[in-house]
Order: C-alpha cells, then sequence, then structure tokens
C-alpha cells in the first residue's frame, strides 16, 4: 500500500509528533519527508497493510492533531483518504 500521510497541527505537537514512533504504530517502511514546516508534516511511505485503523488508533493518542492519509492499494485499484481526529475516522474510497 502506497501511503501519503501529512499532520496538521500546532508547531510543538507536530514537531512532537514527528520525533515519536508513529512510523512502526503504522507499519510504515521506506519513508520519505515531503514536507516539514512549522504546523505542517508531510511524508510518504508503504505499507503491508491498509494502515486506516492503525491511524484511527494512533489519533487518540494525539487529539489537538488532525491526521490525513492518501493512500493506494494497486493490487486492488483502490484509492482513499482517511482523516482521524481524537480517534474519530472519516473515510472515503473509490475502485478504478
Amino acid at each position: 500500500c502506497n501511503n501519503r500521510l501529512t499532520v496538521l497541527g500546532s508547531k510543538a505537537q507536530v514537531q512532537q509528533f514527528q520525533k515519536s514512533h508513529w512510523d512502526r504504530h503504522l507499519g510504515a517502511r521506506h519513508c520519505e519527508l515531503l514536507e516539514n514546516s512549522n504546523r505542517r508534516f508531510a511524508c510518504q511511505f508503504e505499507t503491508e497493510a491498509l494502515p486506516v485503523q492503525s491511524l484511527q488508533w494512533l489519533s487518540r493518542g494525539w487529539p489537538g492533531l488532525t491526521l490525513l492519509l492518501d493512500y493506494e492499494v494497486e493490487e486492488s485499484r483502490i484509492k482513499g483518504l482517511a482523516k482521524a481526529k481524537a480517534g474519530q475516522l472519516e473515510q472515503h474510497e473509490i475502485s478504478y
């Protein structure tokens, strides 16, 4: 699964999130930093499985942050977008 994670929030919380072990919680491999600004952090990475449920769980520990996950499962021909905030998940998928 190919993923792009964008994290939005206060400068302090975004920096703390970036230094945490978020990648382990999502099963991320081959992480590549795309953006690192005051209130925004973005990276792309690969996972063996779709990390949406892990994203929801991870967001519970970071209630002040919004986590956006853009993902694609090429084998299943699925693209999706998930938003997690304080344990609440909103998700949309399309097949192609």
